[in-house]
């Protein structure tokens, strides 16, 4: 059974794609809920403080396969795998994406959350690439062209939903080419040896022609 606590976390994330975060209240959610802002604020403080509950969660299952990674072993990072699993994320929290620029410019404590988290965001990508290099799945590189690697990965990865959604009101198809705008980036930095990966193929089959359900 959920805690009022997990249910205020869900409801907001519902509320926030719905109205979008800087619409909602603390009063539209504890409504939705049946509760108090009283019981809510025993919680939370405040709206923002929300906000960053679901943002350290949004972050905890994106990184799931690249903190899985075993360093120290010859070991392929499975980026469909990642694609794939993280399509219903990217849906889940898509106002994060579509509202990022508003939501660090309105809650200045999360914008400090954001980025003390990008710091370590970018020495773990970096980590995870270095590693991808040394056993050939990706090409090699120099340390200036990894660093804009890693911050043009970010913003694709940040902004792309907000690119569909301008051009098209099929959410579930935007995040699929959201993930495409990734997948394309990233192939022309793969080896051979990372492209002959059966467990890399039909990554642009089930994405293009729809053939992975969600």
């Amino acid at each position: 059974m959920s805690t009022t606590k997990e249910k205020i976390i869900e409801t907001s994330i519902e509320l926030f794609n719905e109205k979008g975060c800087l619409n909602t209240s603390t009063r539209h959610i504890s409504d939705k809920l049946g509760i108090s802002v009283g019981n809510l604020y025993y919680h939370f403080k405040n709206k923002e403080e929300i906000l960053i509950e679901i943002f350290i969660n949004y972050i905890k299952i994106v990184f799931r396969e690249i903190n899985s990674i075993n360093y120290e072993e010859d070991e392929i990072f499975l980026l469909k795998d990642f694609l794939l699993n993280n399509l219903k994320t990217d849906i889940k929290y898509r106002f994060l994406h579509l509202e990022l620029n508003l939501l660090l410019i309105s809650f200045p404590k999360f914008k400090d959350i954001m980025e003390e988290q990008l710091k370590k965001e970018i020495q773990i990508i970096k980590k995870l690439l270095n590693h991808q290099i040394l056993h050939g799945y990706l090409k090699p590189m120099s340390e200036n062209e990894m660093n804009f690697l890693v911050s043009n990965s970010w913003i694709i990865v940040r902004h792309n939903l907000s690119y569909w959604n301008i051009l098209s009101n099929d959410l579930i198809l935007n995040v699929k080419k959201g993930s495409l705008n990734i997948y394309y980036f990233i192939k022309p930095y793969l080896t051979q040896k990372s492209l002959d990966d059966k467990r890399l193929k039909d990554i642009e089959n089930l994405l293009l022609k729809g053939d992975y359900d969600l």
